[in-house]
């Protein structure tokens, strides 16, 4: 439609890599209210392995909520990290809910559906987020 806004509706495209240890020094310095500020209390609670933190995890998942965000923020508002969660659905695939704010934003902007997407190598993890 000649004239209208670009960015004023679907699709949109987040992308965002994370380096794991970038993460894990943060919260060694600056404690576990980062992990707090970042994550819902049911993401915090799939973060911890036999082993400690699971930083792939948090880097995977650091790195979906960033994509969202992108996705989000070129048409005006950007929501809070705790509105974004990033589960595990039953064939281990990254589910995405929109919490809050988020799920208004969402409405808001004409997206129907936002699709996930999380890959792990060494010490990183990309996103890729595509609204519809």
């Amino acid at each position: 439609m000649p004239g209208a806004d670009p960015l004023s509706g679907p699709p949109a495209l987040g992308v965002d890599i994370v380096d794991g240890e970038r993460l894990r020094a943060m919260v060694e310095r600056w404690g576990d209210e980062v992990l707090d500020r970042l994550f819902t209390p049911v993401e915090r609670a799939t973060l911890h392995g036999e082993r400690g933190v699971r930083w792939d995890t948090v880097a995977g998942r650091f790195a979906a909520k960033e994509a969202v965000r992108k996705v989000f923020g070129p048409r005006g508002a950007v929501p809070r990290w705790n509105d974004i969660q990033i589960g595990t659905g039953v064939h281990g695939e990254p589910v995405l809910t929109l919490l809050g704010e988020a799920a208004g934003l969402a409405h808001r902007y004409g997206f129907r559906r936002l699709l996930l997407s999380i890959a792990h190598e060494k010490r990183s993890a990309v996103a890729v987020v595509l609204a519809l």
